[in-house]
């Protein structure tokens, strides 16, 4: 009896050793399947953000070559403008000016499409500054000669400039700070 008993205890064992062997081999696989698709989500949040920002990359870059070209056209509208001021009379300087001023209009315009808001902010600091000093030109208000007050019309200029050398060095990361703003109004 005793063999038999054996037997019967030695199939059990098996029976139960396999059923157990077999559990724990579903049960890791079940984890590894688990931690295979974790790690999959994982791969595919990342290459979904690296796509995301891939895009944001050469939508900048695509944007930069623009922006640039109308933040430089208006800084160089703005230097001539400035740079008419030496060696001029007051009488035979305002229609030059005017014409001047004009262009600094047009390239504003440009300039506020290009964006962003502390660069347009900054252009139009100085427009205003210029159509400032036009108008005291036109009424014969402005005492001394006109490169005498070329100051007036650099510092919004170099605002601008700032501003616009800040907003092409963005890379489109959010920023920790507040944003640029231009230099206050003398």
């Amino acid at each position: 009896m005793k063999s038999e008993n054996l037997a019967v205890d030695a199939g059990v064992a098996a029976v139960v050793g396999a059923a157990i062997g077999g559990g724990l081999t579903g049960l890791t696989a079940v984890g590894t399947g688990l931690f295979g698709l974790r790690t999959a989500r994982l791969q595919l949040q990342f290459q979904e953000s690296e796509a995301a920002r891939q895009r944001r990359f050469e939508s900048l870059t695509e944007r930069r070559g623009p922006r640039s070209q109308a933040y430089a056209d208006f800084v160089a509208a703005g230097q001539e403008l400035i740079d008419s001021l030496y060696g001029r009379g007051q009488q035979d300087f305002l229609s030059t000016f005017e014409a001047l001023q004009a262009n600094i209009r047009m390239r504003r315009s440009h300039v506020a499409i290009a964006g962003p808001e502390a660069v347009v902010r900054a252009a139009g600091e100085f427009a205003d500054e210029v159509r400032d000093f036009r108008n005291v030109l036109a009424h014969g208000a402005l005492r001394g000669h006109p490169f005498n007050h070329k100051h007036k019309l650099e510092r919004p200029l170099d605002a601008f400039t700032k501003a616009a050398r800040t907003a092409l060095e963005d890379e489109g990361h959010p920023h920790e700070g507040p944003t640029p703003t231009a230099a206050p109004r003398a």
